[in-house]
């Protein structure tokens, strides 16, 4: 064998191990999970840790989560890939496919419903009863208030008829009824199930509305193709470990189910207003 193919081979196999151990860096390399603020962090954190561990363990990566005080805040980083994965809402999801590049993969199952809750010793019944009363509503371009907005709209209830009162998120806007600082608020159908028992107590709901597509599992496309499969093979076997089972059961979510990305399109429609309430147009 001559000189110059024994080191063609060589280089060759340095070439191998060279992009291997590249690879490997790669995969080894913290995945970095951004969640949309609808509740507040520490709620956020500690409810999704299961997905975390679900996450590590069965890709051997290590995981981080992260979240924002406020919807513009996660999204201003968001538009820059500075998460790995996002757990976004849907209309969002589709805003950040077409505006930063992520690969929308997977779906929570449950339907979700925006719903308007009261305490239990209010005497309000319907949306007819929130004329001239304080509304807690979090951040505008949030699926929830879009669709709740839209059905007062229909109920001939204009803004003006109603105080509306800013909120951070959630859990802050449900506690503030309970605190009577105001009538009512805005919410996700499953926002009370989300949040520790103590904070939960108190509310009732009455009102939701039509159903609307459930948050949605985003990856950066500066992923390897290696790591989208390895994290949706995780995230799609959530039901089948006990944590994730819990945590499936507990967030009112359901399941989880692979996104087809021909079916992205259909949430346009909710785009023109949630970038009029960013700024972003």
């Amino acid at each position: 064998m001559s000189w110059t193919l024994i080191r063609l081979r060589w280089l060759a196999l340095l070439f191998v191990f060279a992009m291997s151990m590249a690879d490997a860096a790669e995969l080894q390399r913290n995945i970095k999970v951004g969640i949309l603020p609808y509740l507040s962090p520490q709620v956020l954190i500690t409810l999704f840790a299961p997905v975390r561990e679900q996450l590590q363990q069965q890709t051997g990566i290590p995981v981080e989560l992260y979240t924002a005080t406020d919807v513009p805040g996660i999204l201003k980083k968001s538009l820059h890939q500075d998460y790995d994965v996002l757990i976004m809402s849907a209309h969002l999801s589709r805003l950040l496919q077409k505006r930063a590049g992520y690969i929308p993969a997977i779906q929570f199952t449950n339907d979700l419903y925006g719903s308007v809750f009261v305490a239990d010793n209010s005497n309000m019944l319907k949306l007819a009863d929130l004329r001239g009363k304080k509304l807690a509503v979090t951040d505008r371009a949030v699926l929830v208030n879009l669709a709740v907005f839209k059905a007062l709209q229909e109920d001939h209830i204009r803004e003006g008829d109603l105080i509306v009162r800013p909120s951070l998120n959630q859990n802050a806007a449900l506690l503030s009824i309970v605190k009577g600082e105001n009538d009512a608020a805005i919410a996700a159908h499953f926002a009370l199930d989300q949040m520790p028992e103590e904070q939960a107590r108190c509310c009732r709901e009455i009102f939701r509305t039509q159903a609307l597509p459930n948050m949605m599992i985003s990856f950066s496309s500066r992923l390897s193709e290696k790591q989208r499969l390895a994290l949706t093979s995780a995230l799609l076997n959530l039901p089948e470990t006990e944590a994730g089972a819990q945590f499936l059961k507990n967030s009112r979510f359901g399941g989880v189910k692979k996104i087809e990305l021909s079916s992205m399109p259909e949430l346009d429609k909710f785009l023109p207003k949630t970038l009029k309430y960013l700024d972003l147009q």
